[in-house]
């Protein structure tokens, strides 16, 4: 399974980007209001309640301490901020979470490519209040629970903060990828279940989602560019295998393994397609099990061989095997033949539609080259795909 926090991190900003999307835009407005609004309310009441404590205080200390406003107001402001982030977040996701539930049904909508259904939203909307509500309410109270212990490490220098600020990227990954995995009817256990399973994607999203949270007007887009950001984790990370083709995913695919990648984050991820671990998601076997493969691969399937290598080079660090020599394998099994790419599978690699325009692919290939070039810590099997396939739709 992928450990990558810094994949996790890329699913907040892969939200930002999505929230922007014309077809989605209608839907971040009540949740960004409310974030708005919880945060306001939070930061002038604290202001408030501060204020009067300081002329409290100030008309209890001697004139020659008057100086401890310029010392408390900075760990005010700090302490401030912690609370409104981390606190208030949950008061703001528990109002806003009829909405967040409407938003991440779009953006999987979206993601999937499925047609965004424009109409019957509010309606549908109401429906759920309750249930929602409820889910909300759990979850807050799952947060509270394991609180009380990681408050108490606090008090431990050094490490406690450390503790409390991982605990709370856990809290907020769950609060997230509740949305789209509650659309899709699955149990807050049974979202905890498949999290831990990638732990250090979620952990890497929690603390990116936490920390933006800290940012002054940058945390006001934290709600609904998380409820996206963590949509999309659950659509290509946690859902589990699937049919289908993303925007902004390249597919590579030989006889032996079925790549695809992630345009965006530059995360490869994937199934084999051989026997004995024929179906398996590549995150699921072993690295060990994978260079038998490979090694195997070398001498009959060089096409897969690539693709493989691909993977456990920047998945798995692993670095790449020298190829046998043509002239000692020339008695062994004999090689795969390589296949001349088709317009499908040239338009897979590039991510696009069936109906792609020479301005798009052009486009999608210098998009992909940047990303996925040897000299920008891409890879040669990878770059010839891109040009193969560029190619073959250009003629």
């Amino acid at each position: 399974m992928s450990v990558d926090p810094a994949s996790g991190a890329g699913y907040l900003l892969h939200g930002i980007r999505l929230i922007t999307r014309p077809g989605l835009r209608r839907f971040v407005i009540v949740p960004l209001l409310i974030n708005i609004l919880v945060f306001a309310v939070g930061i002038a009441a604290g202001v408030s309640w501060f204020e009067g404590f300081l002329a409290w205080m100030n008309a209890r200390v001697p004139d020659w301490l008057q100086w401890l406003d310029w010392v408390l107001w900075p760990l005010f402001v700090l302490l401030l901020l912690v609370l409104v982030a981390y606190g208030f977040s949950l008061i703001a996701n528990l109002i806003a979470s009829p909405f967040n539930g409407l938003l991440a049904e779009k953006v999987e909508r979206l993601l999937t490519s499925q047609p965004l259904d424009q109409g019957g939203g509010m309606a549908q909307m109401l429906r759920d209040l309750v249930p929602t509500v409820v889910d909300e309410l759990r979850k807050i109270l799952y947060a509270l629970g394991w609180a009380i212990p990681f408050l108490l490490l606090l008090l431990v220098p050094l490490v406690g903060p450390v503790l409390w600020f991982l605990f709370t990227a856990w809290i907020l990954a769950l609060q997230y990828a509740d949305y789209p995995m509650g659309n899709n009817g699955i149990k807050f256990r049974e979202q905890r279940r498949r999290l831990k399973e990638r732990r250090g994607l979620g952990l890497g999203f929690g603390a990116a989602t936490a920390g933006l949270s800290l940012v002054p007007v940058l945390n006001f887009i934290v709600m609904p560019s998380a409820v996206a950001g963590a949509t999309a984790l659950w659509v290509r990370e946690l859902k589990g295998p699937r049919t289908y083709q993303g925007p902004h995913e390249s597919r590579v695919a030989t006889r032996g393994v079925h790549l695809r990648i992630d345009q965006l984050s530059g995360h490869i991820s994937g199934e084999l397609r051989e026997a004995p671990h024929q179906g398996q998601a590549l995150d699921a076997v072993s690295t060990e099990d994978l260079q038998d493969l490979l090694t195997r691969w070398n001498q009959t399937d060089i096409a897969s061989a690539e693709a493989l290598e691909v993977y456990l080079e920047r998945e798995r660090g692993q670095q790449p095997v020298k190829r046998p020599d043509p002239a000692r394998t020339a008695a062994g099994p004999k090689a795969a033949p390589a296949l001349r790419m088709v317009p499908d599978e040239a338009r897979a690699v590039l991510g696009l539609a069936a109906d792609a325009g020479t301005d798009e692919v052009t486009a999608a290939h210098r998009r992909l080259m940047l990303r996925l070039h040897p000299d920008r810590g891409g890879s040669d099997y990878l770059a010839a795909k891109i040009n193969e396939a560029k190619d073959v739709l250009l003629g």
